[in-house]
């Protein structure tokens, strides 16, 4: 749609899949569309920085939004229904075939829909100089900074875009923008490069990903949802939950109000830097 291909994040994008590590959460298709949304306006967004970040931050509202008035749920958990953690709900995802086949449906609709904001120019935002803070805060693009600066592992392009995770994806109480960034950057090692990788070797990869899902201790090489799993499990058990609405007991009406708590929040200083360390302990063992 845009005439760029970024193989990058498409790594790092590598665990959104199934709500975030197959753990439930916010739809891959939401995030993975939001950060489309972002990397659409990319050349603005370096033009007119954090007014471009607001606007960008409005549409990926607007899209998550319809996402959830088109197919009832924007978490994963309630749209399929099952859990990937059992062999049980794994079946039931791929057989008779209607649940996966929904997923596709949902991924075409929601591709069709992004296409019209393909050509769209972002509208310049007034906003008020007291509410307009000199460093924002973003709670993913603060751990993948934490990552590249304490392993040397990063992408400035997926750091420079990962701002559509405030406040739950476009400010909408999903899920948590320092566990996204915390999975994100460690995807950026273990993620597939899914252009350059042959069809069967993606289908084993998706395969060997599903059942360490189900298995104490992952078999084979370290992979995204082997490794992913133990961040998430790790993050709730510290957070109370994984979405951002259900941890920060907030809903967020604007830029400047994410803006505000954030910079304020010791709750919310406290889980970036908890994701920061959890993501640089899985990638220092990588490495």
């Amino acid at each position: 749609m845009i005439g760029r291909q970024e193989n990058v994040l498409l790594k790092a994008v590598t665990g959104l899949e199934g709500g975030l590590v197959a753990s439930g959460s916010t739809c891959g298709v939401v995030t993975g569309g939001a950060l489309g949304l972002a990397l659409a306006h990319d050349n603005e967004l370096q033009k007119k920085g954090m007014i471009a970040e607001a606007e960008v931050l409005s549409l990926v509202g607007k899209y998550f939004r319809w996402f959830e008035e088109s197919f009832g749920s924007s978490f994963c958990r309630e749209r399929s229904g099952v859990d990937f953690y059992t062999a049980i709900g794994q079946l039931r995802y791929f057989l008779p075939g209607d649940k996966v086949g929904k997923c596709l449906w949902h991924i075409r609709s929601a591709t069709r829909h992004l296409y019209t904001f393909r050509e769209n120019d972002l509208l310049s935002m007034d906003m008020e100089p007291n509410t307009t803070p000199e460093t924002p805060i973003h709670c993913a693009q603060s751990v993948l900074r934490g990552i590249r600066e304490r392993n040397g592992v990063g992408d400035p392009l997926l750091e420079r875009l990962s701002f559509i995770f405030d406040g739950g994806v476009g400010l909408q109480g999903g899920v948590c923008g320092a566990l996204a960034g915390a999975v994100m950057g460690i995807n950026l090692l273990l993620g597939m490069n899914i252009r350059n990788t042959k069809y069967f070797q993606t289908i084993k990869a998706f395969a060997e990903g599903h059942v360490n899902l189900l298995l104490k201790k992952p078999i084979g090489k370290p992979e995204p949802f082997g490794v992913g799993k133990d961040i998430v499990k790790r993050f709730r058990a510290e957070a109370g939950g994984t979405e951002c609405s259900s941890i920060t007991k907030m809903k967020f009406s604007n830029w400047a109000d994410f803006q505000q708590h954030i910079s304020s929040s010791d709750q919310c200083k406290r889980l970036i830097e908890f994701a920061t360390t959890e993501a640089s302990h899985a990638i220092q063992k990588l490495l």
